[in-house]
């Protein structure tokens, strides 16, 4: 077990294992596995803080996009939301704790305008942001088939291109966003740029990756 997964305390793990990563099966592209990933870069940036809340931090990147589920452009709001109606937490956590977990919850978002309010806001932050090429080609094309179900294959891998040069590209708006160095999110986006140079050559990484 990860080291700093074992600060979470034992309740919480429970409860979040048993009613929320189970209910992002009824989502694609936003799976409990990149649930997973979140949750583990997230305690990965908290172990670098002191007397940080290990328990405050599983929980909100295990909430931070079960939003999802109701509203995916506000997905953030949702997913705060929930994470204020969780009786559990209300009865385990102090009003101040949740109101902070509920903020982390809405300023995870790459496209915020401005700095998250709190420092577990800048963890779910940064521990969002995806390092794997492949899972970044298959969650734009997935997110975009979602948008435009009558776009062929190609128009949505050409949509999908735009997508990650526009967040991850130079000057993109997912590229200076994060507040903890992490050397694989750096070479993921020097990646990224590259291949999404051509949209002759995109198509055909993408194809591959895709498998189509």
């Amino acid at each position: 077990m990860d080291k700093n997964l074992e600060k979470v305390s034992p309740k919480v793990r429970e409860h979040i294992e048993k009613a929320v990563l189970p209910r992002y099966s009824e989502l694609r592209g936003h799976t409990v596995d990149h649930i997973d990933y979140v949750i583990r870069r997230s305690l990965k940036f908290a172990g670098e803080i002191p007397e940080i809340n290990f328990d405050m931090v599983y929980i909100i990147a295990a909430y931070h996009d079960l939003g999802r589920l109701v509203n995916n452009e506000n997905h953030n709001f949702e997913s705060a939301k929930m994470l204020l109606k969780d009786k559990f937490l209300a009865e385990k956590f102090s009003e101040e704790e949740r109101r902070i977990m509920a903020e982390a919850v809405e300023d995870h978002r790459a496209s915020l305008k401005r700095e998250p309010r709190s420092v577990y806001g800048k963890i779910v932050s940064s521990a969002d942001r995806n390092t794997e090429v492949s899972q970044a080609v298959k969650r734009s094309f997935n997110y975009s088939r979602a948008l435009h179900p009558d776009y062929s294959v190609e128009k949505t891998i050409e949509d999908a291109r735009v997508h990650l040069r526009e967040k991850f590209g130079a000057g993109g708006y997912a590229r200076g966003k994060m507040y903890f160095k992490d050397s694989e999110y750096e070479k993921f986006c020097e990646e990224i740029e590259e291949i999404t140079k051509a949209p002759e050559e995109y198509l055909k990484v993408a194809k591959r990756i895709l498998g189509v």
